[in-house]
């Protein structure tokens, strides 16, 4: 599969998170800036704060237990309930295009809520109006997320 490339000529937002608390709290406010349908693609190594930057977003997106977010690593997609369908996919384990037509992905992709795709690399098309956020160690508990989106506005958090 190819490595799913930012759009071309959009800048990063920039933001460092100097914990997990920060990290969902980023994530918490970006769903504040959501409109449904939308798409989130994360982008980062093992470890990175995928997840977390997830909690935030669904609590955002009206799910007052965040507990209830666990990377779907087994079962590649988890579906929450909030102000709209929430589905969050991991391809950690994706194999090939036969496992990504497996999971329904087009079925909900875009349609009546907000995806977020954990390890989105692994795509091997681009997704229109994706937004791309990558997370990157920045040291300790501290990440650097570069959030690249024609949807959001560019206003500093």
């Amino acid at each position: 599969m190819s490595v799913r490339k930012p759009g071309r000529n959009r800048k990063p937002i920039n933001f460092l998170s100097n914990s997990p608390e920060e990290t969902r709290k980023i994530g918490f406010e970006l769903a504040r800036s959501l409109s449904v349908p939308s798409v989130i693609l994360l982008q980062g190594n093992l470890g990175a704060g995928k997840t977390t930057l997830t909690r935030g977003i669904v609590q955002g997106l009206g799910v007052d237990d965040s507990g209830v977010v666990n990377s779907p690593s087994y079962t590649l997609v988890n579906i929450y309930h909030g102000m709209c369908p929430i589905y969050h996919v991991d391809l950690y384990r994706l194999e090939g295009e036969r496992d990504l037509y497996s999971i329904g992905l087009d079925d909900f992709l875009g349609n009546d809520g907000v995806t977020i795709i954990e390890w989105s690399e692994r795509l091997s098309t681009e997704i229109d109006d994706a937004i791309v956020i990558k997370i990157d160690d920045a040291g300790d508990e501290k990440r650097q997320l570069r959030i690249f989106s024609s949807k959001l506005s560019r206003k500093k958090r």
